[in-house]
C-alpha cells in the first residue's frame, strides 16, 4: 500500500470518528423532538380545557386533575420507565459483551415483578419501601442466572438457557402469590402486565428519588466498560479492574430495572429492544458507551411513551394495559431482528450445546434390550403401582384393609377419597409422559437442548387458545379444549420454524424466538384473565398448571393420546438415532430429512397440546424429563423415549400428590411445584455444567 493511501485510510477513519458524534447528536435531536411532539400532543387537549375555564370554577379544578394528577404524571412514567429499561440493558450487553442481555433474558424483570406483587399482596410487607424491595429480589434474579450461566463469559445460548428458567420460575411463583391472595387478584394481575396509571405525581417522585444514588454512579460505571469490548486481557492491561466494573454496572442496572418496575410494572423488550434497534443505524453502532447510554435511555423513553398514546389515542385502555400493548409492539420488532441476524454478530449460529450425558446403568443396559412391547407392559406395571401408592398417600392414608373395604363397599369414605384421588393422579402421570416425550423429540429433532414444549413456545400458545375456550365457554368438553390446544399450540411452532428455516434451526435462533413468542402468548393470557371479572382466581390456578378437578373426564381425553403415542414414539426412535449423526449422514443413511424434521415436529407438538388441554401449562416437564433420562445414560432414542417418559410420569404424580398433601386442607397448583422442583435442577444442571467446561478449558 502506497503512502498516499495509507494518509487517504486514516483521513477517512478519522473523519469517520469525528462523525460519530454528530450523528448520534443528530440522533438524539430527534428522539428528543419526537418525544416533544407526543407529549405536546398528549397535553393538548387538557390543556386548552383548563385554559379555558374559569378560575376557581369546576370546570377548573377538573381540568387540573386531568392535566397535573393523571396526563401528565403518565407521561412521565412513561418516559423514567422507558429511560430506566434502556439503560439497564445497555449497561448489561455491554458488561457482558452480550447483545442478548437485557433485564427480560437475565430474570432480573421477573424478580422485581415477584417482589412487587409480594408487596401488593403479602400483609406483613405491607410497609417495606418498595424500590430496595424490587432491588434485592432483582439483585438475587442475575446473581442466579449468571451463576447458572458460567459467569460473565456465559455463551449467549447458556445465557438465555438460564434466564429462561429464572424467568419461568418467577412466573410460576407470582402466579402462586396471586392464586393465595385472590382478594386482590384483580388489581395486583392488572399491574403485574404492566400498567401507567399513575394516580397522581406522589408515587412517581418517591420512585424517581431512587434514581439519585444510580444516576450518580453512572458516570464511573460506564468510564471502564468501553474497554472491556476489546476483551478482558486487553481492558486489564489498560488497567480496568474487570470483575469489579461488571458488577458494579449490574448492581446499577439492577437499581435502575428496579425503579421501572416499581412505576410500570414489568414492561417486555424494552431493555432488549432498544439498545439492538440503535445499532441498526449506522452512526450509533460504533458509538461509545458514553453516547450509547443515554441514546437507549431516550429510545426506550420514546417507544414506552409512543406505544401508550397510541393505546390512549385508540380508546382501548381500558382494557388493553400499556404493558400487553409495548409485548405486541416489542414483540415483531425482536422476531425481526432475530430474523435479519444482524444484531447478533453472529452469536445466533452458535452451535448446540452438549446435554449431560451420563454412563449407562445396568438398568438402562438392560431396559435398551427389550422389545417395545415388553417395555411397555414393564412400565405399565411400574406405573400401577405409583398409582396404588400415590393414591393411598394423602392427609387420611389409605390401607390395605381400608382399600379392600372401599372395593367390597363397606367404606364409603375410602371409596370417596379414591374416586377423588385416583383419576387426577392418573390425568397427572398420562400428561407428564406426554410432555417428556414430546420434550424429547423436540431437542433431538433441533439438536437443541433447549427445545422443550415450554422453550419453544408450543404451551404458552396451548394455554391461550385454551384459557380463551374456557372464559367463553366454561362447560366446554374436552374435543373443544384438545382441538382448541392443538390450534395454539400448532400457531406458535409454525411460526417459529418458519422465522428460522433462514438460519436453518440455529439453536439459539430458535429458543430465542421460541422465547419471544411464549412471553407474548403468557403476557396476552394474563391480560385476558384481567378481563374476566366472575372466576378471575380459577384462571390464574389453571395458568400454572395443576391437576385439581381432574376426572375421569380428562382421563378418558388423554388415554388416546397415551395409547397412540406408544407406537408412533417407538416407529420414530430410530430415525431419531439417524438425525443425531448429522443431516448429512442421515441422508446418506437414505433419511428423508426434509420430511421428517416437520413430522416429528408436529408429533411432538399433538404430545404436549394434549397435556396442555388437560393439565394445563405445566412447566419443566418437557425440558427436564430428557435431561434426566440423558444423565440416566439413555443415549438410544428408543431408551431415551420411555426413560423420559417415564420420568414425566412420575414427576408430575409426585407433584400432584404433594399438591394435595403439603398444606392440606389447601392445596398448592401442580404447576407450582414442579417449577420449584424443576428450575433448581435444571440451574444445579448448568452451574456444573459451566465448572466443568471450565476445567476443561484449563
Amino acid at each position: 500500500m502506497t503512502t498516499f493511501a495509507m494518509r487517504k485510510r486514516r483521513a477517512a477513519s478519522a473523519g469517520g470518528r469525528v462523525m460519530q458524534p454528530n450523528r448520534a447528536g443528530a440522533l438524539a435531536i430527534g428522539m428528543l423532538l419526537l418525544i416533544a411532539c407526543v407529549a405536546a400532543l398528549r397535553a393538548a387537549p387538557d390543556l386548552r380545557a383548563w385554559w379555558g375555564a374559569a378560575p376557581g370554577s369546576d370546570a377548573d379544578a377538573l381540568a387540573r386533575v386531568f392535566l397535573f394528577d393523571l396526563n401528565l404524571p403518565r407521561v412521565a412514567a412513561a418516559l423514567v420507565a422507558g429511560g430506566c429499561l434502556g439503560i439497564a440493558g445497555a449497561l448489561f450487553q455491554s458488561a457482558t459483551r452480550n447483545p442478548l442481555a437485557s433485564p427480560d433474558l437475565l430474570g432480573v424483570t421477573g424478580g422485581a415483578q415477584l417482589g412487587l406483587l409480594a408487596a401488593m399482596l403479602v400483609p406483613a410487607l405491607a410497609g417495606v419501601a418498595s424500590v430496595p424491595l424490587l432491588f434485592v429480589c432483582g439483585l438475587a434474579a442475575a446473581a442466579c442466572a449468571m451463576l447458572a450461566a458460567g459467569g460473565w463469559r456465559a455463551t449467549p445460548l447458556r445465557l438465555v438457557l438460564a434466564g429462561s428458567v429464572c424467568m419461568l420460575l418467577f412466573a410460576a411463583l407470582s402466579t402462586l402469590l396471586l392464586a393465595c391472595f385472590e382478594q386482590n387478584i384483580a388489581g395486583a394481575a392488572l399491574w403485574a402486565n404492566g400498567s401507567l396509571y399513575q394516580p397522581g405525581a406522589t408515587g412517581l417522585k418517591l420512585a424517581a428519588s431512587w434514581l439519585v444514588l444510580p444516576l450518580a454512579a453512572l458516570p464511573f460505571v460506564i468510564r471502564p466498560l468501553d474497554p472491556l469490548a476489546l476483551g478482558d486481557d486487553a481492558a486489564a492491561a489498560a488497567g480496568v479492574r474487570v470483575d469489579a466494573a461488571r458488577l458494579a454496572a449490574t448492581v446499577v442496572a439492577v437499581a435502575f430495572t428496579s425503579v421501572a418496575v416499581s412505576i410500570a410494572g414489568p414492561l417486555s423488550y424494552v431493555g432488549l429492544v432498544a439498545p439492538n434497534l440503535l445499532r441498526q443505524i449506522r452512526g450509533a453502532r460504533a458509538a461509545r458507551l458514553a453516547a450509547l447510554v443515554p441514546l437507549s435511555a431516550l429510545a426506550g423513553g420514546a417507544l414506552v411513551l409512543v406505544t401508550d398514546s397510541a393505546v390512549l389515542a385508540s380508546g382501548l385502555d381500558a382494557t388493553l394495559s400499556t404493558g400487553v400493548a409495548i409485548a405486541l409492539v416489542g414483540t415483531p420488532l425482536m422476531l425481526a431482528l432475530i430474523r435479519r441476524g444482524a444484531a447478533w454478530s453472529g452469536v445466533l449460529h452458535a452451535g448446540p450445546e452438549r446435554a449431560a450425558s451420563g454412563r449407562a446403568t445396568r438398568v438402562v443396559g438392560w431396559l435398551d434390550g427389550l422389545r417395545w412391547p415388553s417395555r411397555t407392559a414393564l412400565f405399565a406395571l411400574v406405573g400401577a403401582l405409583v398409582l396404588l401408592a400415590g393414591t393411598s398417600a394423602g392427609p387420611e392414608w389409605l390401607t390395605p384393609a381400608r382399600w379392600q373395604a372401599a372395593l367390597s363397599g363397606a367404606d364409603p369414605v375410602a371409596r370417596m377419597l379414591i374416586d377423588l384421588r385416583l383419576p387426577r393422579l392418573l390425568c397427572a402421570m398420562l400428561a407428564g409422559a406426554l410432555l417428556a416425550a414430546s420434550g424429547v423429540a423436540m431437542q433431538s429433532v433441533v439438536r437443541n437442548p433447549l427445545a422443550g414444549p415450554e422453550v419453544l413456545g408450543v404451551t404458552q400458545g396451548a394455554a391461550l387458545v385454551t384459557l380463551f375456550a374456557l372464559t367463553r365457554w366454561p362447560l366446554a368438553g374436552g374435543g373443544v379444549l384438545a382441538g382448541a390446544a392443538l390450534a395454539g399450540g400448532g400457531v406458535s411452532l409454525a411460526i417459529t420454524l418458519a422465522l428460522n428455516h433462514r438460519h436453518r434451526y440455529a439453536p439459539l435462533a430458535v429458543a430465542l424466538t421460541g422465547i419471544v413468542i411464549g412471553t407474548l402468548w403468557t403476557t396476552l393470557s394474563e391480560w385476558l384473565i384481567t378481563q374476566e371479572s366472575v372466576q378471575p382466581a380459577r384462571f390464574v390456578v389453571w395458568l400454572v398448571g395443576g391437576t385439581y378437578g381432574r376426572s375421569w373426564r380428562e382421563v378418558a381425553m388423554l388415554l388416546p393420546w397415551c395409547v397412540l403415542a406408544v407406537p408412533v414414539f417407538a416407529w420414530l426412535a430410530q430415525p431419531l438415532d439417524m438425525l443425531a449423526l448429522g443431516d448429512d449422514q442421515a441422508a446418506a443413511l437414505g433419511l428423508p430429512i426434509a420430511a421428517l424434521r416437520p413430522l416429528a415436529l408436529v408429533i411432538a407438538m399433538l404430545a404436549a397440546c394434549a397435556a396442555v388441554a388437560a393439565v394445563g401449562p405445566v412447566g419443566f416437564i418437557g425440558l427436564m424429563a430428557p435431561h434426566v433420562a440423558t444423565m440416566l445414560g439413555a443415549r438410544r432414542h428408543r431408551t431415551r423415549l420411555w426413560l423420559a417418559a417415564a420420568c414425566g410420569a412420575l414427576i408430575l404424580g409426585l407433584a400432584d400428590v404433594a399438591a394435595r398433601t403439603a398444606v392440606a386442607p389447601r392445596e398448592v397448583p401442580a404447576g407450582v411445584l414442579t417449577a420449584l422442583i424443576g428450575a433448581p435442577y435444571l440451574l444445579g444442571l448448568l452451574i456444573v455444567e459451566a465448572r466443568r467446561a471450565r476445567r476443561v478449558g484449563r
